[in-house]
């Protein structure tokens, strides 16, 4: 009989937290902002090096938010940089950047890495920079030096 009563006591304490849980969930999602889309873009940037002596290449691309909520970013980066006898390996460098002050920046020399990121009430210009420094080694099998990079831009507004 008491072991009943205690089950029972348990089972409509739980039973009230679980009300009280849900219940609190809702005002949670009612919190919740909702995003809605306006603008989707990629931006791609590559460069093979042909050259036998180092070369660098380099990219800006600055992204015009007009005061957005939410800005998603992703970058796709690909890079193979040979390490040659004479001089330093090559590389890649991407940085990105808000109202002048970095973000994020990497630096690859063989990989391939997907980056994203979540950028909330954005009123600033978002700019991406690349630069790069390769060749080509016509002495060995490798490709010239390489790297690729894929930028997806999502803009989205807050709905009201």
């Amino acid at each position: 009989m008491i072991r009943s009563t205690i089950t029972a006591c348990l089972l409509i304490g739980l039973l009230s937290l679980v009300g009280f849980i849900e219940s609190s969930n809702n005002s949670h999602k009612e919190n919740a902002q909702e995003f809605e889309q306006v603008f989707d873009a990629w931006d791609n940037h590559s460069y093979q090096f042909w050259n036998v002596a180092p070369m660098s290449v380099g990219n800006s691309s600055t992204l015009n938010t007009s005061a957005s909520d939410l800005v998603t970013i992703t970058l796709e980066l690909s890079a193979y940089f040979h390490e040659p006898i004479f001089w330093e390996q090559g590389y890649l460098n991407c940085t990105l950047k808000q109202n002048n002050e970095t973000l994020f920046t990497t630096v690859l020399n063989r990989s391939q890495v997907t980056h994203s990121f979540d950028i909330f009430d954005v009123t600033d210009n978002i700019t991406i920079t690349i630069q790069s420094t390769g060749s080509d080694d016509d002495a060995t099998p490798e490709p010239g030096d390489f790297f690729i990079v894929r930028v997806n831009y999502q803009v989205f507004t807050t709905i009201n």
